[in-house]
């Protein structure tokens, strides 16, 4: 398991943020409360959130959307789990887009897809994807009304 690693870099009026690795009980995101104005958090790299970590990273979200808008993009899969299972996941943060993991059933590939958050609830399902291989339909490696839940309930999504 990737190490937990967390950037910050000003660009654009806002400030980006990439979070990445295991977020458990021993990360330090005291580099992001402080932060204000728009901050981007760019959720990519995170593969796996323990117990422990979940209740840090929500006190760290409840915080930081306090003093700052707060837009979230590219959350991973383990994001995504965590959306579906706990209320308030994002603080008052906003999510932009999120990964999938999709297989095509033809290839037996599988890769993570991203989706515009705001283009998957006004459809309330995910769009069609096809593979780059062989141009086929991709499906959900999951089951689809349950992994999108999350955009049913009063997650902040734009």
């Amino acid at each position: 398991m990737a190490a937990f690693s967390l950037e910050t870099r000003p660009g654009n009026g806002r400030t980006h943020v990439v979070i990445s690795g295991l977020v458990d009980e021993q990360v330090d995101l005291t580099p992001i409360i402080g932060l204000d104005g728009t901050v981007e958090l760019n959720l990519k790299g995170i593969r796996r959130l323990n117990s422990a970590g979940v209740r840090v990273w929500v006190d760290a979200l409840r915080t930081l959307s306090k003093r700052a808008r707060v837009e979230v993009i590219e959350a991973s899969p383990a994001v995504v789990d965590q959306l579906n299972m706990i209320s308030g996941f994002l603080g008052g943060g906003t999510l932009r887009s999120f990964y999938g993991p999709m297989i095509c059933e033809r290839c037996d590939k599988e890769s993570n897809h991203l989706f515009d958050a705001g283009e998957v609830r006004d459809l309330d399902r995910l769009p069609p994807v096809t593979c780059a291989t062989c141009s086929q339909p991709l499906e959900l490696d999951d089951d689809e009304d349950r992994y999108i839940h999350f955009l049913r309930e009063p997650t902040r999504v734009g």
